[in-house]
């Protein structure tokens, strides 16, 4: 995660070490200035069908063991991705032929581009003699010399203002146990993804510091008070307060939300101090202004089964998906492509015991509520449907759950009314990692990444879900399942579109810092970052260069305290 830029300066020099394997090891070597001796060879082919005469190479194609590992194999397999002759190494031979050149060190050595980078030992050899050699197809001056140009200067967009881990205070927890914190980590808090908020009231939201960061980044809208209530939405109750908090919530050393840069509308529905049925019909006029709005997704910490009027009660045989108009609206909002999240209900250790509708809809997810510990809260309802299907479909923490009260304290408390919103923002991180992504898909990947998806129960559903497990569910590029050796880099997307590179390395030193080369060596931008570790130990971050950068290729590196500690080529290529 980028935290802060600087101007670069062109003096700054650039080098790589490539050891045994295909990763790309950065390393302390200093380089002169006083004589350009750094330089880019090229060679002409690979495969032993286009080498240069006399050479020949151990490897080919249809043999891939030979040079890559089974775990990458299998990755390519699983996504249909061709070996091709870029994942073969360089010839041997044509490694071993610059070896007998006693005034040239190679210190750098990449398969993609079947190229290395030498140093130049003896100032009398000229390096573009090295083209009088039929294997070599350029030779390229990669010094880094005192230049009058400017290098780029970067803005700092919206994007790139990640939090260190220890801000998110006693929001922590929740995040963690979802490994949603692998999403965030990587830049997926949620940006561009829209939720509407169907709640209670929302009191003191258009004040308390808490949100203050979604106000000035104009991230918090106003929907429909459906109830036409004198006051509005912000007024009245405190529940939406407290749910929109444990998403949208951005108060550094207290508490961050689980979609902290989100976009949210917020409705009232529910009437706190009385239960009829027209809440429900509140609820679903709500639906369907967020419909019309576009949002991608509704959370609804809310549930109906008994009413003032008990004439009016939910039977057990309603909760069929249809059965209720709150829950059949539910199940068309899901139809239109809204990826609904709903609390199961507080009732498992009363006379109801089972969850409330809507939490019965179809296709939608109903969140239950853990323990930090993950056991199932006693008061989470119960599933199944009436008509058999498994409820609730995933669990999240609702057992001391941290949230913002109405006075702008922190406080913790007890509900599914914060296992779903934990759920839902978390479930945003993941689908704006996948926007092309239907509600469908991304609602499948979230159930089936759940600790008990192969044995779900009434209580427990499908269990805790895995946000990591799902996004490798989702991913063609293999990102989530990258493991990689000691002092390696995975970066992706590879080719980039956007200028957003987001990273996972297997570095012993955390990095504190980053920087971006020309294949020529010259430093192209550079940042500061902030140590994040996933759950298996894994170094991860992101940084977004916006649309300044110009299209080619780069490499990558990562820095700890000034050394070098991993890199890896990066190619941008603009939409």
């Amino acid at each position: 995660m980028m935290q802060s830029w600087k101007k670069l300066n062109p003096s700054l020099l650039f080098c790589l070490v490539c050891v045994a394997g295909p990763c790309l090891i950065g390393s302390g070597v200093a380089w002169s200035q006083s004589a350009p001796d750094r330089y880019w060879v090229e060679f002409n082919g690979k495969t032993q069908d286009d080498l240069i005469p006399g050479h020949s190479t151990p490897y080919r194609i249809d043999a891939p063991i030979e040079f890559l590992s089974p775990k990458s194999i299998a990755r390519r397999a699983r996504q249909h991705i061709p070996i091709t002759a870029q994942d073969l190494p360089i010839p041997p031979s044509y490694i071993a032929t610059l070896d007998t050149i006693r005034a040239i060190d190679i210190i750098l050595q990449s398969k993609w581009f079947n190229a290395v980078t030498v140093h130049i030992t003896d100032s009398l050899f000229d390096p573009q003699s090295l083209l009088e050699w039929p294997m070599v197809s350029d030779v390229k001056s990669v010094e880094c010399l005192p230049s009058s140009d400017e290098p780029l200067a970067i803005a700092v967009p919206r994007s790139t203002t990640a939090p260190d881990t220890s801000w998110y205070g006693k929001g922590w927890k929740a995040l963690t146990q979802l490994n949603a914190d692998w999403l965030h980590g990587l830049g997926f808090t949620g940006q561009g993804m829209t939720i509407a908020v169907l709640d209670a009231g929302f009191e003191n939201v258009e004040s308390l510091p808490i949100f203050q960061k979604a106000w000035s980044e104009e991230r918090i809208h106003e929907g429909v008070d459906a109830m036409q209530s004198q006051g509005g939405l912000f007024a009245h109750h405190r529940h939406g307060t407290a749910v929109l908090g444990t998403m949208a919530g951005y108060l550094k050393d207290s508490l961050i939300g689980s979609a902290p840069d989100a976009d949210y509308v917020l409705y009232r529905t529910e009437d706190a101090y009385s239960e009829y049925l027209i809440e429900e019909d509140y609820w679903v006029t709500a639906a369907e202004h967020a419909d019309s709005l576009g949002v991608d997704m509704m959370n609804t910490s809310l549930g109906y089964s008994l009413f003032d009027d008990s004439t009016a009660n939910h039977s057990y045989e309603d909760l069929n998906g249809v059965g209720t108009r709150i829950s059949q609206a539910a199940t068309w909002a899901a139809e239109k492509g809204i990826l609904c999240v709903t609390s199961a209900g507080n009732s498992g250790n009363g006379a109801w015991h089972y969850i409330t509708a809507p939490a019965d809809a179809k296709g939608i997810l109903t969140a239950g509520a853990v323990d930090a510990a993950g056991e199932h809260a006693p008061f989470s309802g119960w599933g199944p449907t009436a008509d058999g299907r498994i409820k609730p479909d995933v669990m999240a923490l609702g057992v001391q759950a941290a949230y913002p009260f109405a006075d702008s304290t922190i406080r913790r408390g007890n509900g599914t009314s914060f296992s779903s919103p934990i759920v839902c923002g978390a479930v945003a991180c993941l689908w704006q990692a996948f926007p092309s992504a239907s509600a469908a898909e991304i609602r499948e990947a979230v159930i089936a990444s759940g600790h008990l998806f192969t044995q779900p129960n009434d209580s427990m559903g499908h269990g805790i879900p895995d946000m990591r497990i799902a996004f490798s569910a989702l991913d063609a590029g293999g990102a989530a399942t990258w493991k990689g050796s000691a002092n390696s880099m995975v970066l992706f997307p590879n080719p980039s579109s956007s200028g957003v590179v987001r990273w996972l390395a297997n570095a012993l030193d955390g990095p504190d810092h980053w920087k971006l080369y020309t294949l020529q060596g010259q430093l192209y931008a550079e940042g500061t970052i902030t140590e994040w570790k996933t759950s298996e130990g894994q170094r991860q971050g992101w940084i977004d260069l916006g649309n300044h950068m110009t299209s080619g290729q780069y490499i990558f590196q990562l820095l700890q305290e000034g050394t070098p500690i991993a890199a890896t080529p990066w190619i941008f290529t603009p939409q």
